[in-house]
């Protein structure tokens, strides 16, 4: 393993001291901001709440809008065409994002929020359009994203308890892979993107083996993710960003960035 992390990097570093002799070729790095939303599931005979009154039927609140936030970062490299004018990109990414509901008993005394977070490591395939964009950083992007998730985590809070109770999910409850879309829009160094998932991550045919249920078999699907993000190309202290702020290529510098 340590083998191939060492040819990794090395071959990171070659690509990165290469694509520095032209302005057309660049890695750029990107921190930001996710926040999801998501339909409610439908109704599931055998979702209980056990509340101080014993197990209670639950149903989905039709009022509440699914949201969770989460956050991203990812590393980007980028093919700029000569015209400056359209490019491609790749790169890796980590997403921590996920979906929630809201349930009310029959009876409407008790009600639970539920979250289930996702934790996924992506690799996107992005279009880049604009008018003589490397200067400016100006530009609009669309495109697809392949993720492998690597685990899930759903948090209970009921409505009567202050504290929220989590539990990690096993593999087989939610999806290995997910595809997505996005599209956006990069200025200077603020990047807004809209990401949409047409799937769900739960594997809706997992049957609790001690139950014999299927937990999952309403969860929605179309799921909607709004990221906004700082993001700037490399490096740091002679690339872009010293270019436009003398200050911060002194401070980029003194950092080793």
């Amino acid at each position: 393993m340590k083998k191939y992390i060492f040819i990794i990097v090395l071959l990171f570093l070659g690509i990165q001291n290469y694509a520095q002799k032209n302005e057309y070729r660049y890695f750029s790095i990107k921190l930001g901001y996710s926040q999801g939303f998501s339909g409610q599931p439908g109704f599931n005979a055998n979702k209980y709440l056990n509340t101080p009154y014993g197990d209670m039927q639950l149903t989905p609140s039709d009022s509440y809008l699914g949201f969770i936030p989460g956050f991203s970062g990812a590393l980007y490299y980028h093919f700029d065409f000569t015209n400056d004018m359209a490019g491609v990109y790749t790169g890796i990414e980590y997403n921590n994002f996920g979906v929630a509901a809201k349930y009310e008993t029959v009876n409407g005394v008790y009600s639970m929020v539920e979250q289930h977070r996702l934790n996924s490591v992506g690799i996107p395939l992005g279009v880049k359009i604009g008018k003589k964009f490397y200067d400016d950083q100006r530009y609009f992007f669309l495109g697809t994203q392949f993720n492998y998730n690597i685990s899930m985590k759903s948090v209970q809070k009921p409505s009567w308890l202050n504290t929220p109770s989590a539990t990690k999910l096993d593999a087989n409850e939610f999806q290995k892979t997910s595809m997505g879309f996005f599209a956006g829009f990069n200025w200077m160094v603020l990047n807004v993107a809209l990401v949409y998932y047409p799937g769900s991550f739960f594997n809706k045919e997992y049957i609790n083996p001690d139950l014999n249920i299927k937990p999952y078999a309403e969860q929605n699907d179309n799921m909607f993710f709004v990221n906004v993000s700082f993001h700037v190309p490399l490096p740091l202290s002679t690339g872009w960003v010293g270019t436009k702020s003398y200050k911060l290529k002194r401070f980029f510098r003194k950092m080793g960035l």
